[in-house]
């Protein structure tokens, strides 16, 4: 008995031993990102020498930083700043709203970690100074994150596809600095730029070139009723009518436009009024971004004195300041071993080398001049691939933000601040992977499945939600699968290039009855985008006698083909000409009747079987 009792004994502890080992040890030994933390000799650095450089103290390089940082590989930040406030400060950037995803019918949050840390301790909104503060805060926490501020990149030192070092200008002294992985979060693309990384400027991709998204102007306004705004706002419809009173406003100059407006309140009678754009600026012209900034704070001036004199809590107010710079959310797009396309986004893609999930909407409102918010597509949720941050050119780099590999207007969704700050923490954990691997992220794509999966909850790990999933867009009418309606391959193909949109709702209106101007705008516009070298003035002159409100017809439709195309037919026999050409798919051709009503559903097969037949 007394032996058997000590076998039970020694099992009890054996067992107390394994459980305290492998569970609450890793535990206890982790860092609050979740991943073992790797002790400070188990890799011999040189003074000069860190597993990690990032160059870029934007929000998401900060991220990438931080998050290499805990995992206790020595770290380096480079900025030309003085400080780490970077577009954030500058751009007078207050207000902040992580994303939301649908995912296996439950809505989760997507952007926690380091952007919690960063901005879940405003509940409102914060000012330039309490951004720098926050992030202060956890910067000085890291022994292990190096930061040289008021520093600039001056040469890259590669082999092959492999970079090998940096040189830094710091005031009067260049210093080389080494590392197994280098990430770009500069907005530029600085470093990819002098590694000779393959571009496209702007909308370049939609065969539109210098056109970039619009640029954010966020000012101050002082001497406001902060009081009778706060009573305001615990109504429900305050927002709405503030929107409304400020969407009355006519602007004075012509490439501003107010979209989405919103204002967030500072001390006792400041605000912060956000939503004023410029649109049609070339960011890479500093001659016309420096117009483009007079034009925008002229435009803020009006409006200030408009509000003074239409609401009440704004009778004494006053123009106060505008940012140090605009906010740019388009520069450069650089070339990655994958390119994110707004399909992608559309059909809510999973990656097995996905790096973080966003459900931002794709917003096309670069091509409109007015107020409107134009939504291409809404998703439920979807990855962004490791990728789409991994140069086409080199082995060791990672870049960040809107520049990365995706389309320009896949780029507005994954391109977003919550989702770039979520990315970067991910990519500071790829690049630590990689140096414990010792495996470059370019060959981490090339890697089995098992290696990926070790990849995936290696980020999962370190607070990342990279769930699997299987989502859907929906119908709003009917509740089927998008993709698996008839006229899904045409709606991919205009969303791609922004030519129809959805909305918030993800309604395509593929039942609606057409009217001729409709389909007049969208074949004009599907030719300057899809075939902008088979457009001519022409074109838009055959076609302005169709620019009318009346139900089109197929009839109609099928002249309008004609005219576009510049096809000769017989009036009145223009859908049997159609019919005769074989441009377009019998299944298509077959829905049509000289006097039938046409859809929305097949005025985009129309156009976009039209447009493929001058290829």
């Amino acid at each position: 008995m007394k032996k058997d009792n000590l076998v039970k004994n020694i099992i009890i502890v054996a067992l107390i031993f394994v459980t305290l080992w492998f569970g609450v040890g890793p535990i206890i030994s982790r860092q609050a990102g979740g991943n073992k933390k790797i002790r400070s000799d188990e890799y011999d650095f040189e003074e000069n020498e860190f597993a990690t450089i990032v160059i870029g103290s934007e929000p998401e390089g900060v991220a990438a930083a931080l998050a290499c940082s805990r995992t206790g590989l020595k770290t380096l930040l480079v900025t030309e700043d003085e400080d780490l406030g970077s577009y954030i400060t500058q751009s007078m950037i207050s207000s902040m709203n992580p994303q939301q995803g649908l995912i296996n019918g439950k809505k989760i949050l997507l952007n926690q970690g380091i952007y919690q840390e960063i901005f879940g301790k405003f509940t409102v909104g914060f000012s330039g100074s309490d951004y720098k503060s926050s992030l202060r805060g956890l910067v000085e926490k890291e022994k292990n994150l190096h930061v040289i501020y008021n520093s600039t990149l001056s040469e890259v030192h590669t082999e092959g596809e492999t970079v090998k070092g940096i040189y830094v200008q710091q005031a009067e002294e260049k210093k080389y600095y080494k590392a197994n992985v280098f990430i770009d979060a500069t907005q530029k693309g600085n470093l990819l730029d002098l590694c000779n990384t393959p571009y496209f400027r702007g909308s370049d991709d939609l065969g539109i070139s210098n056109f970039y998204s619009p640029l954010l102007f966020n000012f101050r306004i002082a001497g406001v009723d902060v009081e009778a705004l706060k009573k305001g706002r615990k109504t429900t419809d305050f927002n709405d009518e503030f929107k409304l009173v400020l969407l009355a406003y006519q602007k004075v100059n012509p490439r501003t436009k107010i979209v989405s407006p919103s204002i967030i309140i500072f001390g006792d009678n400041d605000i912060v009024i956000s939503g004023l754009q410029i649109f049609n600026v070339d960011v890479e012209d500093e001659k016309d971004l420096e117009s483009a900034y007079l034009e925008a704070e002229e435009e803020a001036r009006m409006l200030t004195a408009f509000l003074k004199n239409i609401l009440i809590s704004f009778k004494d107010c006053t123009y106060k300041e505008g940012p140090e710079s605009f906010f740019i959310p388009e520069y450069r797009h650089y070339e990655g071993r994958y390119k994110l396309t707004v399909t992608d986004i559309l059909e809510n893609k999973d990656f097995k080398d996905k790096v973080g999930l966003s459900s931002q909407a794709v917003d096309a409102s670069k091509f409109v001049s007015d107020n409107t918010k134009y939504v291409v597509v809404k998703p439920n949720v979807y990855a962004i691939p490791l990728g789409s941050i991994v140069p086409v050119n080199l082995q060791n780099v990672l870049m960040l933000g809107s520049k990365a590999g995706f389309t320009s207007l896949a780029s507005t969704s994954a391109g977003s601040i919550p989702t770039r700050i979520t990315v970067g923490e991910a990519a500071g954990l790829v690049s630590a992977f990689s140096m414990i691997r010792d495996i470059p992220p370019a060959q981490l794509l090339t890697t089995n499945d098992k290696e990926l999966k070790s990849l995936k909850n290696y980020i999962k790990r370190g607070g990342i939600e990279l769930s699997d999933y299987s989502e859907s867009i929906l119908i709003p009418e009917t509740e089927e699968k998008l993709t698996e309606h008839w006229a899904y391959p045409y709606v991919r193909d205009l969303v791609e290039y922004g030519l129809i949109s959805g909305g918030e709702k993800n309604d395509f209106k593929l039942d609606f009855e057409a009217s001729q101007d409709v389909m007049v705008v969208l074949i004009k516009n599907a030719m300057l985008k899809m075939t902008p070298d088979k457009y001519r003035a022409s074109v838009n002159q055959a076609l302005k006698p169709y620019e009318t409100k009346e139900k089109l017809t197929s009839e109609k439709a099928a002249e309008i083909i004609m005219e576009g195309l510049s096809i000769s037919y017989t009036k009145g026999d223009a859908l049997q000409s159609l019919k005769n050409s074989g441009i377009i798919s019998t299944h298509i051709i077959d829905q049509l009747s000289p006097e039938g009503k046409v859809k929305l559903e097949l005025v985009y097969a129309l156009v976009v079987e039209a447009i493929r037949s001058f290829n």
